[in-house]
């Protein structure tokens, strides 16, 4: 919010990854969440694996459901809070020699979260 308060522009908004922001024990996703909602334009939904002291977290080539993200809290916040933009799943799949089924299989993994949020997808 103190950026958005510095420049002014429309073309400057917010666009959390949940993965990103879930991927620190400090980090509290729903006040993270609420504090940006009303400059939130999309959301990426990728699985991180969190950052420890002995494990400098993992942000790439997570399978969805391998990791660590609550997405199931994630969802049920921004319903919550009432966001109705678009999601994005993220993921890297450059190693997979199937990355179409890849996808189908994060796309399954994830709409029942939304749907258990209340999202209608």
């Amino acid at each position: 919010n103190a950026i958005k308060r510095t420049i002014h522009s429309p073309w400057l908004q917010v666009y959390p990854d949940l993965g990103n922001i879930s991927a620190w024990s400090g980090n509290d996703v729903g006040a993270e969440l609420e504090l940006g909602i009303d400059e939130i334009v999309a959301c990426h939904v990728k699985d991180t694996l969190n950052v420890t002291e002995n494990f400098p977290g993992k942000f790439k080539e997570v399978r969805f459901g391998a990791g660590d993200v609550d997405f199931l809290g994630c969802f049920k916040t921004l319903k919550r809070l009432n966001y109705n933009g678009t999601f994005m799943i993220e993921m890297w799949s450059e190693t997979s020699e199937h990355p179409e089924e890849e996808i189908q299989k994060a796309k399954d993994y994830v709409l029942p979260f939304m749907r258990e949020a209340g999202f209608h997808v």
